[in-house]
């Protein structure tokens, strides 16, 4: 059990910036057990719009819990802020990553350990009847013991709908989540039609991760909405890049960029494209490595497998027990936190001197 009071938590580092800037985490130490944990702090006066959001990400995430999924720990209010306090990820997204150290993709055994972890929270989350709708490398975070596990859940959807259960849903998720994630986005969730769309949106999302991961690129990053959306629906989908796959070398670096640029600043200059292009063309994916990302990219989600049967793909049969993702991500440095941060060392000293100021706004 984790306390729900801020005298308990030591401020040690500032993480990252989240959720469109209304919200920062924190690497903590929670003093009663000397044990680092994030806490993730939301401005509560920019995220009033946004209050049942938040308030059913923290309500789903008590509600559900798999080792593959980010684990709930503690909420509270401390002054005119809301505090949400989760177990220390630390290697951070896989987003994050991509963009640090990885630009040209993972290691394939990384990929396949991290999508086999991103299926198992998902199996679980559809038996429960969820659907995650904002499955992508930046809500995969990476703990020390080497386990992925899914966050993002404030866009999550149940199939229970007044005591009974639906087949499909027709409902975007939320505008601000529809936007940052129309990338991941199944072509049917995209068309809101009278079909709707169920739990294989999810499995579409994992065919965009599995190039996400693979290609280190967001597939789609650089393409016009309307565009992107078009291309969707009438049925193409991103790639694996490698020799068998990779452009023709008639592409320019400016195309070459322009389609897969990574948002690292390696896609930047022409060396970096350079970099990336010779990457690419030099390296062999392996045929199960695409046959999985095909299978899961099915514009038909009738053909689309389970996360069942997904985990079942001939592509997992690489991965053995000693395999050791941190070992496979041996250029990445994990977070430390640091006691000396200055930032959070005058927060922490701000947040002393306010008053706890409870609002039935925020009441879990």
């Amino acid at each position: 059990m984790f306390n729900p009071d801020i005298n308990d938590y030591q401020l040690t580092s500032i993480i990252t910036e989240c959720s469109g800037g209304v919200a920062v985490v924190y690497s903590a130490l929670y003093k009663p057990s000397n044990q680092n944990v994030a806490l993730k702090r939301y401005f509560v006066d920019k995220t009033k719009e946004n209050a049942a959001l938040i308030q059913q990400d923290i309500l789903t995430r008590k509600e559900l819990q798999h080792q593959n999924i980010l684990p709930y720990l503690t909420s509270f209010v401390h002054g005119r802020e809301l505090y949400v306090v989760s177990p220390l990820m630390t290697f951070g997204s896989c987003r994050d990553i991509l963009d640090r150290y990885f630009p040209e993709g993972l290691p394939e055994l990384a990929c396949a350990l991290i999508l086999r972890d991103v299926l198992q929270a998902l199996q679980y989350l559809h038996k429960q009847l969820y659907i995650h709708r904002s499955v992508r490398a930046s809500h995969v975070l990476i703990g020390a013991d080497g386990c992925a596990r899914l966050s993002g859940l404030r866009s999550a959807a149940s199939l229970m709908a007044r005591g009974r259960r639906t087949r499909r849903l027709h409902q975007l998720p939320p505008p601000d989540h529809a936007n940052a994630n129309l990338m991941w986005l199944s072509p049917e969730l995209l068309e809101q039609n009278l079909k709707g769309y169920d739990e294989r949106s999810d499995i579409y999302s994992v065919g965009v991760v599995c190039c996400e991961l693979g290609n280190g690129a967001v597939p789609f990053a650089e393409v016009p909405t309307t565009l992107m959306f078009t291309e969707k629906v009438r049925g193409s989908r991103p790639q694996l890049l490698d020799c068998s796959t990779f452009p023709e070398p008639c592409l320019d670096d400016a195309e070459m960029k322009s389609m897969y640029n990574t948002d690292s600043g390696v896609g930047d200059s022409a060396d970096g494209v350079s970099r990336l292009r010779q990457a690419y063309a030099a390296r062999k994916l392996s045929d199960s490595f695409h046959h999985l990302s095909e299978l899961a990219l099915q514009r038909d989600p009738e053909k689309r497998p389970s996360a069942t049967q997904l985990l079942a793909h001939a592509f997992f049969r690489q991965i053995r027990r000693s395999d050791y993702l941190p070992g496979l991500l041996g250029r990445v440095k994990p977070i430390k936190p640091d006691p000396n941060d200055i930032s959070a060392l005058l927060l922490q000293q701000k947040m002393s001197e306010m008053e706890i100021e409870k609002t039935t706004e925020w009441d879990f």
